[in-house]
């Protein structure tokens, strides 16, 4: 008989601090702050593997987010698509029912742990979990295995990971599309910046300030700074050092050298 597993009012609290911070997730550094912050609260782990695509063809993204650095052949053994522990924990947990898979070394006798024994031993891992979001109607899945978590591992875990993964599955898939999204983002169109403003980004350039650039252009120094204003704002940039480096990159203006 299954047992009945409840969360604490400090766990519910935990939980819907988790999820709540989970929709702020954009990018890989948002992702990881998240992962080893908010999520330790309900699952304390040193090494996050997460994995995404279809593991049926090894055709799998994996990302890794530690506590610490993982030596580079490590992480070349987890994500190899033919061996690697990712896949051979994913090809588990689906054997098993798609349910939260523990493997842990104080249950060194259970087959499950025999098959994997090895593999943990060589990255130093006393246990690991494994749950995900399986394959629906071609999209594709996610799994998400949790390394090196306080013992013993219990049935409280497996029922935190069913309540979180979809969460984790939404924030993980989200920064995988805003990465992408950057990544491939057309540069902005030339026009975007008027004559004007390419005008005064070239005197940046030179490093003018507002003053200097005004007694040039014979305008207030304050036109000066709402014109900056607005070329930061075209440019999605921060400062006006990155302002000259976007412009010059984009051959809105040249880097005058020439």
């Amino acid at each position: 008989m299954t047992a009945v597993v409840t969360l604490s009012p400090r766990d519910v609290e935990r939980f819907m601090h988790v999820v709540h911070g989970s929709f702020d997730v954009r990018r890989k550094s948002q992702f990881f702050l998240w992962v080893q912050g908010q999520l330790q609260s309900l699952i304390p782990h040193e090494v996050m593997i997460c994995a995404y695509g279809d593991f049926a063809r090894r055709s799998l993204l994996v990302e890794h987010f530690a506590s610490y650095p993982l030596p580079g052949q490590d992480v070349e053994g987890i994500n190899d698509p033919d061996s690697g522990l990712a896949i051979q924990a994913i090809r588990a947990w689906a054997e098993r029912g798609e349910k939260p898979l523990l493997l842990c070394n104080s249950d060194r006798d259970s087959s499950i742990y025999r098959r994997f024994e090895s593999s943990l031993f060589k990255y130093a891992f006393p246990n690991l979990v494994v749950h995900g979001m399986p394959l629906v109607s071609g999209h594709p899945s996610t799994h998400f295995i949790f390394a090196n978590l306080p013992q013993p591992l219990s049935d409280r875990l497996v029922y935190v990971l069913e309540l979180l993964v979809p969460h984790i599955h939404s924030a993980f898939i989200r920064m995988l599309a805003n990465e992408r999204l950057e990544q491939y983002e057309p540069p902005p169109n030339n026009k975007v910046i008027t004559a004007r403003e390419t005008e005064i980004l070239q005197w940046v350039r030179d490093g003018k300030s507002n003053l200097e650039i005004g007694h040039i252009l014979d305008i207030s120094p304050l036109t000066v700074k709402n014109h900056v204003q607005k070329i930061l704002k075209k440019l999605n940039v921060q400062n006006r050092a990155q302002a000259v480096a976007r412009g010059i990159s984009l051959q809105v203006i040249k880097s005058g050298a020439s």
